[in-house]
């Protein structure tokens, strides 16, 4: 599927990733709507994107602000044609506390919300609106990229929750993309490891990033999000990409704790 003069939504779009995609979207030609829980900011990077792009205040979680959105989308530029999910947070939940008693599972509860019910809402309302695209002379409707996280193959201490949410967005792929079998959506996952966004941001000390980049097979870095960007769009342009969920780590494996 080529990019331009192709509509994506971005869900996460306001930091991190999921800003990277929209503006490198963007500048490949595309119409872009930034969804994100915080209206203004939203609006106002849109704004920032240009004209080819609207904001829009959303909370993943609820199906009903999702429809909304895609509503939105659906009124300013006629059609979806790509999905990138990018929403979500990390956060250490481990089964106890460090006094030994069990965790209180609203926390958890908070988080599957988000990164796993957040990314099916998603995914389901925007491909609603691809089925009632014409395929291109590929046969293609829409393409759908979730985000991932190397926690889904290797958590460390303390990410049971974190772990769990993101081995359930790759469980989702595969499924996902069979149910669109023939009906012109594909659906990818990409796994990504440690990039420079504001949940890394939590690890100031140089000394303790020093340590997480020695996990790292090269090159010796946090990735950018730009390089996410350009691997989702290498999917969404790459016809022969589906149900699939590759790693963009720099061959980083997480430590047994951080």
């Amino acid at each position: 599927m080529i990019i331009q003069g192709k509509t994506a939504l971005i869900a996460g779009a306001t930091s991190g990733l999921g800003l990277g995609v929209a503006r490198h979207f963007a500048e490949r030609g595309a119409n872009v709507a930034l969804l994100g829980r915080r209206r203004e900011l939203a609006e106002k990077l849109a704004a920032d994107i240009g004209g080819n792009a609207i904001g829009l205040g959303t909370d993943v979680a609820d199906p009903d602000q999702v429809a909304a959105a895609v509503r939105a989308t659906l009124d300013r530029f006629g059609r979806i044609d790509i999905d990138v999910n990018t929403a979500g947070y990390i956060d250490t939940i481990p089964l106890t506390t460090p006094d030994g008693k069990p965790t209180d599972p609203a926390a958890f509860t908070r988080m599957f919300a988000t990164n796993v019910v957040g990314t099916f809402n998603v995914m389901s309302q925007a491909a609603a609106a691809m089925l009632d695209n014409e395929p291109d002379d590929d046969g293609e409707r829409g393409v759908i990229i979730n985000t991932s996280s190397a926690a889904a193959e290797g958590g460390t201490v303390g990410m049971v929750g974190y772990s769990a949410t993101k081995a359930a967005i790759v469980g989702m792929t595969l499924p996902a993309a069979r149910e669109f079998a023939g009906r012109g959506i594909r659906v990818n996952t990409i796994v990504a490891g440690g990039f420079d966004t504001p949940s890394a941001g939590d690890i100031t000390d140089e000394a303790a990033v020093a340590q997480q980049l020695q996990h790292f097979a090269g090159p010796l870095r946090l990735g950018r999000p730009d390089e996410f960007a350009a691997f989702a769009a290498h999917l969404v342009e790459n016809g022969y990409a589906n149900a699939s969920s590759p790693r963009l780590d720099a061959g980083y494996r997480l430590p047994r704790q951080f």
